[in-house]
């Protein structure tokens, strides 16, 4: 099988073109990845912008392979996403439980109202309870009187949703599955024991920064808001009063949030302006990096704002791991640290790979979220062969959810 992988974000559109095959790891035959245009923060806010940017990146992908691509899986970002964790109940009365009865509790989630400007991404199973027995993991062939099923039930805006299909439809793509950005973000750089104890994913992205909770193999909280590695970019050059360019070439490269012995250095800031003449002028490196280190706080303190109730204050782990291109910054990791209390790792893409991997101009933290989608369809695929009972639902995505972008877009 060959599918597309489409990572659309703020700053940059990534395609790799992924050959799966059963009982053998996948195989990369094309990739490549540009400056995106008409995205911010998920949002399309120029149709015919976005749309040039995604056909060009996947037809580069597409020359290494000579061949097209007919399916795509593509990730959604918007700070509408929610997470709506919710607990639905079947009587028994004292029969055993069979396909029928999960049908029927899983047909109940898909029937939660959430107004008509809301649409329902994915409907995650997180566990199940019998008689008050918790934490039951698959339920089929026990006995009780009452099952209550606990669900994580991600929606996002309508009409975001709507004009991000509709955009990806003027590209002629045939789209599978989306993800939203915190899951395949999560999926792409955690291993299976951080998936197990508890992790949380922070992945700092061009125009916003996401948010994903995992815990006992589910995503139990997502969450997104528009701050991200750009809004820094920005600080810097209206700070420095330099261009946007070099504000990014300045991040990048003398970026360090921790400020050790930066008193006496000084770097060569260049003037806007002037285009035809390279005026400079010299600042110290602190006056960068205090910059940096402000905007890098606010996002760490938001984010501990929105996971203090749900998940630090709870009997989760507190492991965080923190990923995107922004992470990279130096004394980023140390500076969660301090933040949230816990130690932080940066996460990279976790090799799926076998032998060959990723290049590595694409393993690093800014490529988890391709690398995710490439592991949500391979577990899709899994599931769809373990479990080819129709009665019995796939939990990473809401299968009417597929038939509506069918529906309506292609």
């Amino acid at each position: 099988m060959k599918v597309g992988i489409l990572d659309i974000g703020t700053d940059k559109i990534c395609c790799f073109i992924v050959i799966l095959k059963s009982n053998s790891k996948p195989e990369i035959i094309g990739m490549a990845h540009q400056k995106s245009k008409g995205v911010k923060s998920g949002v399309i806010t120029d149709m015919e912008l976005a749309q040039n940017s995604i056909v060009s990146t996947i037809q580069t992908a597409e020359q290494m392979t000579g061949d097209t691509v007919e399916e795509f899986v593509v990730n959604f970002s918007s700070n509408t996403i929610q997470s709506n964790l919710i607990n639905l109940s079947v009587p028994l009365d004292g029969n055993e439980i069979n396909a029928k009865n999960i049908k029927h509790v899983n047909k109940k989630a898909e029937e939660v109202d959430f107004g008509k400007d809301r649409i329902l991404i994915h409907k995650i199973n997180i566990s199940y309870t019998i008689d008050g027995h918790k934490n039951i993991s698959s339920p089929i062939g026990m006995k009780g009187n009452q099952l209550i099923a606990g669900f994580n039930l991600i929606t996002a805006d309508k009409n975001s949703v709507d004009n991000f299909m509709k955009c990806l439809s003027k590209c002629h793509l045939r789209v599978s599955h989306i993800v939203v950005t915190p899951y395949a973000s999560g999926l792409g750089c955690l291993t299976d024991d951080d998936f197990y104890i508890g992790t949380t994913v922070i992945d700092i992205g061009g125009g916003s920064t996401s948010i994903a909770h995992f815990y006992d193999n589910k995503l139990i909280y997502t969450n997104i808001f528009e701050l991200g590695g750009l809004h820094i970019s920005s600080d810097i050059a209206r700070g420095l009063s330099t261009s946007l360019f070099e504000a990014d070439r300045l991040k990048i490269l003398y970026g360090n949030v921790i400020g050790i012995n930066q008193e006496d250095d000084f770097i060569d800031v260049p003037l806007t302006g002037n285009e035809h003449i390279a005026d400079t002028h010299k600042v110290p490196k602190k006056f960068l990096n205090n910059i940096i280190t402000s905007r890098i706080e606010e996002i760490f303190q938001i984010v501990k704002s929105k996971i203090s109730k749900s998940i630090l204050n709870k009997n989760y782990t507190n492991n965080i791991v923190l990923t995107g291109n922004t992470a990279q910054i130096k004394g980023c990791c140390d500076l969660a640290s301090n933040i949230f209390g816990t130690k932080v790792r940066l996460g990279k893409p976790i090799n799926i790979f076998g032998k060959q991997g990723l290049a590595e101009n694409m393993s690093g933290p800014g490529f988890s979220v391709p690398s995710g989608l490439i592991k949500f369809k391979i577990l899709e695929e899994k599931w769809d062969q373990n479990f080819s009972d129709s009665s019995i639902e796939n939990s990473f995505i809401w299968r009417k959810f597929g038939t509506w972008v069918k529906e309506s877009f292609f």
